[in-house]
């Protein structure tokens, strides 16, 4: 077992950014691309990665020290420390059960596709880590592998059936052709967003209210645009995390919120830029499936290729929601009753969570914003619920604990619903077994009833 479990771990090791684009080339192989355009698709694919995550390291650079400062204004002081979404990565594949996701994850994934149960191939494997946090944690308090497995097995059931669901919305508003997002921590917002939206939907007054990228455009002029919005957001962030220091020289704090200005404003622009980059990779490999299983099985099936959401974050609305909700989050922490939980490494990766919620609002920043803060806020409450399981799967592991704090969570899958859900019904073995088969079937059942509609659609529009 030692050397099929080095083996996984290396693989896991290698991270999103070599994985990825190997397992694309490997598709692209299979679907008989020729070898040199699946090698530059899988490389253009990689190089967008590494354009993405460059431009999410800018923003943490500046965001970090702002972060700092606005905790220090607000006199935060809370007992629970974040420690972003790498450290839980590494929670969740210090397990047995972090372990023996891939495979089975893998394995799920072909199993779904044979069955029509769903319609993505999903190479985002890296990011079976959600999956395999859920069960983590749910291993660290029932011991029991079997049912740690089980669940984590259905997290991941459910997030492939939402990526299914939501892929159509996220080509037409996130610009992602052949493209689905399987991605743990952005599709288990999803369920919250449509109830929310329809909620919003019936109040008078408020239902009347949007505001997508064109709106802003409209609404603010020449400041709805990319650059000018992304430098004004920079400005009220920096004025909030600088602008109330004392001691520090006025040209002193000048400077720092032009930087953020100016850097909020790069990131506005480069991001979708390297969006664009990884799809010229993703395009030619997509299409070469649609191709092969057209030819391949009857019926015109769509499949979609599942991708990190890092593919979502080029949306203007997708930055600004995520920008402004950081000293939002950071607010919620000072006044939430209960709340103990102190986000901080993990605030910058809102830009993660908002791309499927975007998609569900049809673009609109007004209610993605909305929603996210609702989400924020019933993280907050179980971040803090969890964090002493967390610290317990973290022990565990092995994982380091930082210096002068006893207990850990993440505002990534540490302060998420799906996983709260998940070890909330785990005490109660044979109900979580129980729920977790109505809940895959019935899932499984209604997503082939639409693969098949859709599917017969294709062939009939062809037909005509």
């Amino acid at each position: 077992m030692k050397p099929i479990i080095d083996f996984i771990m290396y693989i896991v090791g290698l991270g999103p950014t070599v994985l990825i684009p190997i397992v694309m080339l490997v598709f692209g192989l299979v679907v008989r691309v020729p070898f040199t355009k699946a090698l530059r698709g899988g490389l253009m694919v990689g190089i967008g990665f590494i354009g993405l995550n460059a431009t999410v390291s800018i923003l943490t650079d500046v965001m970090n020290p702002a972060i700092k400062n606005m905790i220090s204004v607000m006199h935060l002081n809370l007992q629970v420390i974040d420690v972003g979404w790498p450290s839980a990565s590494a929670i969740a594949y210090g397990t047995a059960v972090g372990v023996s996701m891939i495979p089975l994850g893998i394995a799920i994934n072909i199993i779904m596709l044979l069955t029509k149960t769903t319609s993505t191939i999903d190479v985002d494997i890296w990011d079976f880590w959600h999956f395999a946090f859920s069960g983590s944690l749910v291993y660290a308090l029932t011991k029991d592998i079997a049912l740690s497995l089980f669940l984590a097995s259905v997290n991941m059931i459910v997030i492939m059936v939402i990526a299914d669901r939501t892929a159509p919305l996220s080509e037409k508003y996130l610009g992602l052709p052949g493209i689905s997002i399987p991605h743990g921590y952005a599709a288990s917002f999803v369920p919250i967003a449509i109830v929310l939206n329809w909620i919003l939907d019936k109040i008078p007054g408020v239902n009347k209210v949007h505001l997508d990228a064109k709106g802003f455009n409209t609404k603010f002029g020449s400041w709805g645009e990319p650059t000018l919005l992304g430098f004004l957001i920079g400005m009220i962030i920096g004025v909030l995390a600088y602008g109330f220091i004392p001691g520090m020289a006025i040209s002193a704090k000048l400077g720092k919120i032009m930087l953020m200005g100016v850097t909020l404003s790069a990131v506005m622009i480069i991001t979708p830029k390297m969006a664009a980059l990884l799809l010229q990779g993703v395009v030619p490999v997509s299409t070469a499936i649609q191709a092969y299983t057209q030819k391949k099985f009857s019926g015109k099936r769509k499949i979609y290729i599942g991708m990190d959401t890092a593919v979502g974050i080029g949306s203007p609305v997708v930055l600004a929601c995520a920008t402004l909700m950081i000293p939002v989050a950071l607010l919620f922490a000072f006044i939430l009753p209960g709340n103990q939980f102190l986000p901080t490494i993990g605030l910058v990766g809102f830009v993660f969570m908002f791309p499927l919620i975007v998609a569900i609002t049809h673009g609109d920043f007004f209610r993605s914003f909305i929603i996210g803060a609702v989400n924020v806020i019933l993280g907050l409450w179980i971040g803090t619920d969890l964090a002493p399981l967390i610290t317990k799967s973290a022990r565990a592991a092995h994982f380091t604990i930082p210096k002068g704090s006893s207990l850990i969570s993440s505002i990534d899958y540490g302060s998420n619903p799906f996983p709260w859900l998940f070890v909330q019904v785990a005490t109660h073995k044979l109900t979580a077994y129980v729920i977790g088969l109505v809940l895959i079937i019935g899932l499984c059942w209604w997503n082939h009833k639409k693969i098949v509609e859709e599917e017969n659609g294709l062939s009939q529009k062809v037909a005509k």
